[in-house]
């Protein structure tokens, strides 16, 4: 496929509509996408490995309750990269808004392109050695959420994939890497 001429219309700073007119095979075609640039953002597996417990997190999640799911779905801690702020640094913070401790160590994983057809996002996993939590309900002021810690043993991560529930590919894609894990 070749692409010919492209044509991009900003609809608002990070969302646009993209007309292509290709080439492939002798054939000229027209595709028309709607894209949305998001930008970065950071995903950590938090983990206290003296007991072989996994922390996840519940908030609140409109697209949830819209599309008629649970509103407080499984996830992993995540948020995006502020300004001047690099991805470890970004994790590091997010920890701590979204769990309350701080990091003892922070190793990337992988990063994600989400949805490469129409949101342009990138997400960068880590794992997360963290201290023992105690307290499991957050309040994170700078962004208004109410976080419930949810403390997963080890043993018991596997039937996070057996539910038929919907869950985000972020938070699945850690479920897997935590199952490869050798502990």
């Amino acid at each position: 496929m070749k692409i010919i001429k492209y044509k991009k219309k900003n609809i608002t700073k990070n969302f646009s509509n993209l007309e292509f007119s290709v080439s492939q095979k002798g054939k000229e075609f027209q595709i028309k996408e709607h894209f949305q640039f998001n930008g970065h953002s950071v995903s950590a597996i938090c983990y206290f490995p003296k007991e072989k417990i996994f922390y996840f997190i519940r908030q609140f999640r409109p697209n949830y309750f819209f599309n008629k799911n649970k509103a407080y779905p499984l996830e992993i801690v995540a948020g995006g990269i502020d300004k001047n702020e690099n991805p470890k640094q970004a994790i590091v913070r997010e920890i701590k808004e979204e769990i309350g401790v701080k990091a003892l160590s922070i190793k990337k994983l992988c990063s994600l392109h989400i949805a490469p057809d129409c949101l342009d996002e990138i997400t960068h996993l880590y794992i997360a050695c963290v201290p023992k939590i105690s307290n499991f309900h957050i309040f994170n002021k700078n962004q208004k959420e109410s976080i419930e810690i949810v403390p997963i043993q080890y043993k018991k991560i596997s039937k996070l994939l057996d539910e038929n529930k919907y869950q985000n590919v972020v938070t699945r894609l850690a479920v897997l890497e935590i199952l490869k894990l050798k502990i």
